[in-house]
Protein backbone atom coordinates (compact mmCIF):
# COMPACT_ATOMS: atom_id res chain seq x y z
CA UNK A 1 0.00 0.00 0.00
CA UNK A 2 1.68 3.30 -1.16
CA UNK A 3 1.53 6.19 1.99
CA UNK A 4 2.44 9.76 1.33
CA UNK A 5 5.14 11.18 2.85
CA UNK A 6 4.81 12.24 6.50
CA UNK A 7 6.52 15.35 5.41
CA UNK A 8 6.48 17.03 1.97
CA UNK A 9 8.33 20.53 0.80
CA UNK A 10 9.27 21.20 4.85
CA UNK A 11 5.19 20.69 5.84
CA UNK A 12 3.71 18.14 7.65
CA UNK A 13 1.08 16.40 5.53
CA UNK A 14 -0.82 14.73 7.74
CA UNK A 15 -3.60 15.98 10.05
CA UNK A 16 -2.73 16.22 13.80
CA UNK A 17 -4.32 15.33 16.93
CA UNK A 18 -5.82 18.88 17.21
CA UNK A 19 -7.33 20.18 14.15
CA UNK A 20 -9.31 16.86 14.24
CA UNK A 21 -10.15 17.68 17.37
CA UNK A 22 -11.37 20.96 16.07
CA UNK A 23 -13.39 19.09 13.33
CA UNK A 24 -15.57 17.59 15.90
CA UNK A 25 -16.37 20.73 18.18
CA UNK A 26 -17.09 22.10 15.01
CA UNK A 27 -19.31 19.47 13.57
CA UNK A 28 -21.09 19.44 17.07
CA UNK A 29 -21.42 23.17 17.01
CA UNK A 30 -22.98 23.26 13.44
CA UNK A 31 -25.35 20.23 14.48
CA UNK A 32 -26.10 21.54 18.12
CA UNK A 33 -29.26 23.77 17.36
CA UNK A 34 -30.73 21.12 15.27
CA UNK A 35 -30.14 18.53 18.19
CA UNK A 36 -31.91 21.05 20.75
CA UNK A 37 -34.69 21.78 18.54
CA UNK A 38 -35.59 18.10 18.05
CA UNK A 39 -35.06 17.16 21.83
CA UNK A 40 -37.21 19.78 22.80
CA UNK A 41 -40.07 18.51 20.10
CA UNK A 42 -39.89 14.98 21.70
CA UNK A 43 -40.57 15.84 24.82
CA UNK A 44 -44.41 16.83 23.46
CA UNK A 45 -45.34 13.34 22.02
CA UNK A 46 -44.06 9.62 23.02
CA UNK A 47 -45.12 8.32 19.38
CA UNK A 48 -43.09 11.13 18.22
CA UNK A 49 -39.82 10.73 20.78
CA UNK A 50 -39.89 7.26 18.88
CA UNK A 51 -39.92 9.04 15.22
CA UNK A 52 -37.37 11.08 16.02
CA UNK A 53 -35.08 8.85 17.98
CA UNK A 54 -34.72 6.91 14.44
CA UNK A 55 -34.51 9.61 12.35
CA UNK A 56 -32.10 11.50 14.14
CA UNK A 57 -30.48 8.12 14.84
CA UNK A 58 -30.37 7.62 10.49
CA UNK A 59 -29.33 11.12 9.90
CA UNK A 60 -26.44 11.20 12.35
CA UNK A 61 -24.87 7.91 10.98
CA UNK A 62 -25.00 9.30 7.15
CA UNK A 63 -23.27 12.72 8.05
CA UNK A 64 -20.25 11.33 8.13
CA UNK A 65 -20.22 8.36 5.64
CA UNK A 66 -22.47 10.84 2.76
CA UNK A 67 -19.60 13.76 3.39
CA UNK A 68 -16.86 12.08 3.63
CA UNK A 69 -17.81 10.12 0.66
CA UNK A 70 -18.94 13.25 -1.10
CA UNK A 71 -16.25 16.08 -0.39
CA UNK A 72 -13.93 14.36 1.55
CA UNK A 73 -14.65 15.35 5.05
CA UNK A 74 -17.63 16.63 7.42
CA UNK A 75 -18.60 19.82 7.49
CA UNK A 76 -16.03 20.37 10.88
CA UNK A 77 -13.26 18.79 8.51
CA UNK A 78 -13.49 21.06 5.52
CA UNK A 79 -14.03 23.93 7.81
CA UNK A 80 -10.23 23.12 9.71
CA UNK A 81 -8.44 21.79 6.41
CA UNK A 82 -8.10 18.61 6.59
CA UNK A 83 -9.51 15.92 4.06
CA UNK A 84 -10.15 11.96 4.27
CA UNK A 85 -8.36 10.03 1.25
CA UNK A 86 -7.07 6.68 0.92
CA UNK A 87 -3.42 6.25 1.52
CA UNK A 88 -1.68 7.62 -1.72
CA UNK A 89 -4.32 10.91 -1.59
CA UNK A 90 -6.55 9.66 -3.90
CA UNK A 91 -10.96 10.80 -3.09
CA UNK A 92 -12.11 7.61 -0.88
CA UNK A 93 -15.63 6.33 -1.73
CA UNK A 94 -18.57 4.91 -0.70
CA UNK A 95 -17.08 1.83 0.63
CA UNK A 96 -14.39 3.59 2.18
CA UNK A 97 -16.69 5.85 3.22
CA UNK A 98 -19.23 3.54 5.52
CA UNK A 99 -16.10 1.13 6.55
CA UNK A 100 -14.93 4.27 8.83
CA UNK A 101 -18.53 5.00 10.17
CA UNK A 102 -19.23 0.73 10.24
CA UNK A 103 -18.21 0.63 14.07
CA UNK A 104 -20.18 3.98 15.19
CA UNK A 105 -22.87 2.73 13.56
CA UNK A 106 -23.50 -0.39 15.11
CA UNK A 107 -23.00 1.66 18.42
CA UNK A 108 -25.60 3.81 17.24
CA UNK A 109 -27.88 1.06 16.13
CA UNK A 110 -27.70 -0.37 19.83
CA UNK A 111 -28.80 2.63 21.32
CA UNK A 112 -31.17 3.41 19.12
CA UNK A 113 -33.00 -0.72 20.03
CA UNK A 114 -32.36 0.48 23.34
CA UNK A 115 -34.10 3.84 23.72
CA UNK A 116 -37.04 2.74 21.27
CA UNK A 117 -37.89 -0.53 23.33
CA UNK A 118 -37.68 1.72 26.51
CA UNK A 119 -40.08 3.91 25.06
CA UNK A 120 -42.87 1.25 24.31
CA UNK A 121 -42.54 0.29 27.73
CA UNK A 122 -44.04 4.01 29.26
CA UNK A 123 -47.38 4.80 28.93
CA UNK A 124 -48.09 8.46 27.23
CA UNK A 125 -49.64 9.46 30.20
CA UNK A 126 -46.49 9.13 32.15
CA UNK A 127 -44.25 10.19 29.38
CA UNK A 128 -46.48 13.24 28.82
CA UNK A 129 -45.82 14.29 32.53
CA UNK A 130 -41.87 14.17 32.55
CA UNK A 131 -40.38 17.72 32.01
CA UNK A 132 -37.59 18.20 30.42
CA UNK A 133 -34.93 16.04 28.92
CA UNK A 134 -33.15 14.40 32.00
CA UNK A 135 -36.76 14.02 33.69
CA UNK A 136 -37.73 11.57 30.10
CA UNK A 137 -33.97 9.85 30.84
CA UNK A 138 -34.79 9.18 34.49
CA UNK A 139 -37.97 7.76 33.20
CA UNK A 140 -36.65 5.55 30.91
CA UNK A 141 -33.76 4.26 33.10
CA UNK A 142 -35.68 1.73 34.42
CA UNK A 143 -36.58 -0.24 31.55
CA UNK A 144 -33.49 -0.63 29.86
CA UNK A 145 -31.83 -3.66 29.71
CA UNK A 146 -29.41 -4.81 32.46
CA UNK A 147 -26.50 -4.85 30.22
CA UNK A 148 -26.36 -1.39 28.84
CA UNK A 149 -23.75 -0.59 31.40
CA UNK A 150 -21.20 -3.22 29.30
CA UNK A 151 -22.02 -1.62 26.16
CA UNK A 152 -21.03 2.00 27.85
CA UNK A 153 -17.88 0.11 28.72
CA UNK A 154 -17.19 -0.97 25.43
CA UNK A 155 -17.84 1.91 24.04
CA UNK A 156 -15.43 3.78 26.13
CA UNK A 157 -12.91 1.40 25.62
CA UNK A 158 -13.29 2.03 21.84
CA UNK A 159 -12.79 5.83 22.19
CA UNK A 160 -9.36 5.63 23.91
CA UNK A 161 -8.36 2.99 21.79
CA UNK A 162 -9.05 5.55 19.01
CA UNK A 163 -7.35 8.03 20.72
CA UNK A 164 -4.40 6.28 22.07
CA UNK A 165 -3.96 4.15 18.29
CA UNK A 166 -4.31 7.78 16.78
CA UNK A 167 -1.34 9.55 19.05
CA UNK A 168 0.98 6.87 18.84
CA UNK A 169 1.59 6.25 15.21
CA UNK A 170 3.73 8.83 12.72
CA UNK A 171 0.54 9.06 10.06
CA UNK A 172 -2.23 10.09 13.08
CA UNK A 173 -4.54 7.24 11.57
CA UNK A 174 -6.84 6.27 14.25
CA UNK A 175 -8.63 2.51 14.62
CA UNK A 176 -11.21 3.38 11.97
CA UNK A 177 -8.79 4.88 9.58
CA UNK A 178 -7.25 1.04 9.86
CA UNK A 179 -10.16 -0.50 9.03
CA UNK A 180 -11.11 1.50 5.94
CA UNK A 181 -7.91 2.18 5.02
CA UNK A 182 -7.84 6.13 4.95
CA UNK A 183 -5.66 8.75 6.00
CA UNK A 184 -6.76 12.28 7.19
CA UNK A 185 -4.66 14.85 5.74
CA UNK A 186 -3.96 18.43 5.45
CA UNK A 187 -6.56 20.02 2.20
CA UNK A 188 -3.51 21.13 0.46
CA UNK A 189 -2.08 17.96 -0.39
CA UNK A 190 -5.38 16.16 -1.52
CA UNK A 191 -5.44 18.86 -3.95
CA UNK A 192 -2.07 18.56 -5.99
CA UNK A 193 -0.64 15.27 -7.93
CA UNK A 194 2.59 14.32 -5.78
CA UNK A 195 4.98 12.45 -7.44
CA UNK A 196 8.09 11.31 -5.79
CA UNK A 197 11.55 11.09 -7.01
CA UNK A 198 11.18 7.24 -7.68
CA UNK A 199 8.57 5.30 -9.44
CA UNK A 200 8.89 2.70 -6.19
CA UNK A 201 8.71 5.43 -3.46
CA UNK A 202 9.37 3.60 0.15
CA UNK A 203 11.57 6.21 2.16
CA UNK A 204 11.68 10.05 2.78
CA UNK A 205 14.61 10.43 0.32
CA UNK A 206 12.90 8.84 -2.56
CA UNK A 207 10.38 11.89 -2.53
CA UNK A 208 13.24 14.59 -2.41
CA UNK A 209 12.58 15.42 -5.67
CA UNK A 210 8.93 15.33 -5.99
CA UNK A 211 9.04 17.69 -3.02
CA UNK A 212 11.82 20.32 -4.63
CA UNK A 213 9.46 20.33 -7.56
CA UNK A 214 6.54 21.35 -5.27
CA UNK A 215 8.88 24.47 -3.49
CA UNK A 216 9.16 25.34 -7.55
CA UNK A 217 5.77 25.25 -8.36
CA UNK A 218 5.91 23.11 -11.24
CA UNK A 219 2.89 21.05 -12.08
CA UNK A 220 2.13 17.17 -13.44
CA UNK A 221 -0.29 16.19 -15.66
Amino acid sequence: MEFLPINYAGERVYAGFWRRFCAIWVDLFILMPLAFFLFWLEGFDKTLAIVITISVTALSSMYDVYFNARYGGTLGKLAVGIRVTRPNGSKIGWTEAIARSAVGMVFALVGLSIQVWALTQVSHEDYSHAMGFVARMELLRPYQPSWVSQIDIVGQVWTWGELIVLLLNRRKRALHDFIAGTIVIRKEFADISIIPASPDATSDEDWAGASRRYVRGESHD
